[in-house]
């Protein structure tokens, strides 16, 4: 049996002067942002990491396969000083009971989300092997005394992504006051959001990832046991943050045509084709932002849906966060700062 592996996250978050503002400029976003630059903060974070994989049958009127890990809940600690940002979290144990039931997951997961006053960007690099079948249907439990495919050890699914965003009235909208804290909406603004998304998903696996109605996993010939897609697209979209007093609220939405190209291999072939597949990246932030105390949940997600010619493949990543944070007076060299 794997074991699982402790995994190491970085969160980073950037800020500073990338340009020389007018004072109209400066006035506007004091209006609508307050900044802290005599304090840091220190917040304690419990966060849920995302890597799903849902497998349809386009043949066949059957129920879905959604494949999930074992156990994807980090606890870390965030710090911003120095006009920088950084949380550290570190996977938790599972029960032997959950092993026992959904199997052992063997993973490494590196995601970062970067905020500054104008930009953003997301980096993700996710390789997990075994997974377990999320809500099976009857035939599935029908096979698991001869074959536990509602285990799938075997499964094996590598992830990267890179995304960049630009924030046009970064002036009055703030996404970092909404997911690192580092500033405070002071009145609801939003803002329109151009966006970039590349993308490298691969999965394999021994046995077919949906197999035929009339056979078991182990014997199904034709049928997808591994693919590759990489993915290019433009991620318009639009966010706002929604404020009454010292509580918020943010809603984001980007969606684009992405070019993917696929490369599939089943026990017989592989074939290699080039599609046009939507991509669809979505953030929810709420909580309470006061001058010394701040706490919320947020989480950022993006799905793909890449698929092939019998079956849809579609990939979610992303995490959700709960925090709670406390602001502290800088003193001495903690004024400093690095950008």
């Amino acid at each position: 049996m794997k074991k699982l592996l402790l995994l190491t996250v970085a969160m980073i978050s950037l800020s500073g002067p990338l340009t020389a503002q007018t004072d109209s400029t400066t006035l506007v976003r004091e209006t609508y942002i307050q900044e802290f630059p005599d304090r840091f903060y220190l917040k304690p974070i419990l966060t849920v990491r995302n890597m799903n994989m849902r497998v349809e049958d386009k043949q066949r009127d059957r129920q879905s396969v959604e494949y999930e890990p074992i156990n994807n809940t980090y606890l870390g600690l965030g710090l911003y000083m120095f006009n920088l940002g950084l949380e550290l979290s570190f996977r938790l144990p599972s029960s032997a009971e959950d092993e026992e039931k959904y199997g052992e997951t063997s993973a490494f997961d590196f995601q970062t989300n970067i905020y500054t006053k104008r930009w953003g960007a997301d980096v993700a690099y996710q390789n997990y092997e075994g997974f377990y079948i999320k809500d099976p249907d009857e035939k599935f439990l029908e096979w698991k005394s001869d074959n536990p495919f509602i285990q799938r050890e075997d499964l094996k699914i590598v992830n990267f992504q890179l995304n960049g965003f630009y924030m046009f009235n970064h002036e009055k909208f703030s996404y970092r006051s909404s997911y690192m804290q580092a500033d405070k909406q002071k009145k609801s603004a939003g803002s329109f959001l151009l966006g970039t998304t590349f993308g490298i998903f691969k999965f394999s696996a021994d046995s077919a990832l949906m197999p035929a109605s009339d056979q078991s996993p182990s014997t199904s010939e034709g049928h997808v046991i591994a693919g590759k897609f990489t993915t290019l697209g433009v991620l318009p979209g639009y966010a706002h943050n929604f404020v009454l007093k010292d509580f918020y609220l943010n809603l984001s939405l980007s969606a684009g045509p992405a070019n993917i190209w696929t490369r599939s291999t089943t026990t017989e072939k592989t074939e290699n084709a080039v599609k046009i597949r939507p991509v669809i990246g979505g953030r929810v932030a709420i909580g309470y932002n006061s001058e010394k105390f701040f706490c919320g949940f947020s989480m950022v997600t993006q799905s793909v849906s890449y698929g092939l010619d019998d079956i849809d493949v579609s990939g979610q990543t992303g995490n959700a966060k709960l925090f709670f944070g406390i602001r502290f007076l800088e003193k001495g060299v903690m004024k400093k700062n690095l950008f």
